[in-house]
């Protein structure tokens, strides 16, 4: 059975043999540099955390909603934060509203 990386390439036999050579070798972490991670989205804290909302959703719709958003050039998730700001945006002045 092939296996390919996210970008498609073919990994061999060579590469599995080369990689379990280095692992049992040990890896030298003394030369690991931290990778900076995805940039804050709050335009007035920009180091703060960007915290994520996860909901499900028919596959239909996620379908629907992501063949919309690559039409208009846009992310799932840009699509997303821009429905949430019109939806808290529209209520935010008000005060919270019991409901029975």
């Amino acid at each position: 059975m092939a296996v390919r990386t996210r970008n498609g390439r073919t990994v061999t036999d060579a590469d599995l043999d080369r990689m379990a050579a280095e692992a049992e070798a040990g890896f030298d972490l003394s030369t690991w540099k931290r990778r900076a991670g995805r940039p804050s989205l709050g335009a007035t804290n920009p180091g703060a955390h960007s915290p994520r909302i996860t909901t499900r959703v028919p596959e239909e719709l996620r379908a629907r909603v992501a063949s919309r958003a690559t039409r208009e050039g846009k992310s799932v998730s840009e699509v997303i934060r821009e429905l949430l700001e019109g939806y808290a945006g529209a209520h935010c002045a008000e005060s919270p509203r019991i409901r029975g």
